[in-house]
């Protein structure tokens, strides 16, 4: 290979990790990512794509263009090993699975639920659920959705709205709906912004995980496993403050002290007590354990600014070499805290 074709090869793949990583919000995840690329992986890139809060087409194009992009490195470095868990070509099948099944909703047999989550404030139990709303297609959900948007955004901020839209056949047998048996549940579950488009996507699996590879892979596009787990080197460090908002998903603002490299935190509570949780899992704001959380923390993190709010005065007051023994404390009280209940599905995890 010459040197301009190497150099023109090196561009192209280049532009296309710089385009993905750009995808992060957080000002400065996404500078430590640009400045240190040979810290990502593959797989890395595919969560960034899976995760971000952009549409699923244009999820779909990036994937596309990361496989062309690791093909021709792999075939400069003689490997074909860049994905251990997320294989982009598997997350395009999942995705033209998904969005392939709202062609099939006819009104008959198969149909849509909508139901529109608000939060409305960044307090624990502050969701309220509109709906669910039966549409017989996919382009009636749109006009739905259009001109609910178009009739409530003037009088409404929509920004912290998102909808849900869950695809049930009523032709499979509710007693084999693990773990409702006796009630139909959905085949497919959709999670657009206010204004309909599909960023995070659901396919439902047949008992606890249906296949493990489907769960794998399902897990970097929608809720799973009480978190949208997001494991990218960061450039946080142990006492820092951050400021998270994960709105339209989860309430916010949110605060919480990173408490060691891994990222576990200390956060104040609703009830003005300091817990510990971990904010690639999503468990480091007040109310996570009652949110579906789609997009991780992680993309939206960034170093708090003075002044913070009056609520966060527990946390400046924490000093560096309290902040192990705080943690070990609150880790020590875990079984107290109450089990994740699922709001929109009312159900105990």
């Amino acid at each position: 290979m010459s040197e301009s074709t190497r150099s023109r090869t090196n561009n192209s793949e280049t532009i296309v990790h710089e385009e993905i990583i750009n995808l992060i919000d957080s000002p400065e995840l996404r500078e430590h990512l640009l400045h240190n690329p040979q810290l990502l992986s593959g797989d890395h890139y595919a969560q960034i794509i899976g995760g971000a809060s952009i549409g699923i087409n244009r999820k779909r194009e990036m994937l596309s263009r990361l496989i062309a992009a690791e093909l021709v490195a792999a075939e400069r470095n003689s490997s074909d090993d860049t994905f251990d868990w997320y294989d982009p070509e598997d997350c395009i099948d999942y995705i033209d699975d998904c969005m392939n099944a709202l062609k099939a909703v006819d009104g008959n047999r198969k149909v849509l639920l909508i139901s529109e989550i608000s939060f409305v404030d960044n307090k624990v139990g502050s969701a309220i659920t509109h709906g669910p709303f039966p549409v017989a297609s996919w382009q009636a959900a749109l006009a739905a959705m259009k001109a609910y948007a178009d009739k409530w955004s003037e009088m409404t901020d929509l920004s912290s709205s998102y909808w849900m839209i869950e695809l049930f056949n009523l032709a499979n047998d509710p007693s084999c709906s693990y773990p409702y048996d006796g009630f139909l549940q959905p085949d497919y579950t959709y999670y657009a912004n206010a204004s309909g488009e599909i960023q995070y996507i659901c396919r439902e699996e047949e008992g606890e995980c249906g296949e493990v590879l489907d769960c794998i892979v399902g897990g970097i596009f929608g809720p799973w496993f009480k978190g949208a787990y997001v494991d990218l080197p960061t450039p946080y460090r142990k006492g820092e403050i951050l400021e998270i908002d994960c709105r339209p998903w989860a309430p916010g603002p949110c605060y919480c002290l990173v408490a060691n490299s891994k990222l576990d935190c200390l956060y104040p509570d609703g009830d003005g007590q300091i817990r510990c949780g971990s904010i690639p899992y999503g468990s480091c704001f007040a109310g996570w354990a009652h949110t579906n959380l789609m997009l991780s923390p992680v993309f939206r993190a960034r170093k708090a600014t003075h002044p913070l709010p009056e609520a966060c005065a527990t946390l400046q007051a924490i000093e560096l070499d309290r902040i192990e023994d705080l943690l070990e404390e609150c880790a020590d009280n875990k079984e107290k805290e109450p089990g994740w209940l699922d709001i929109y599905r009312h159900r105990a995890c």
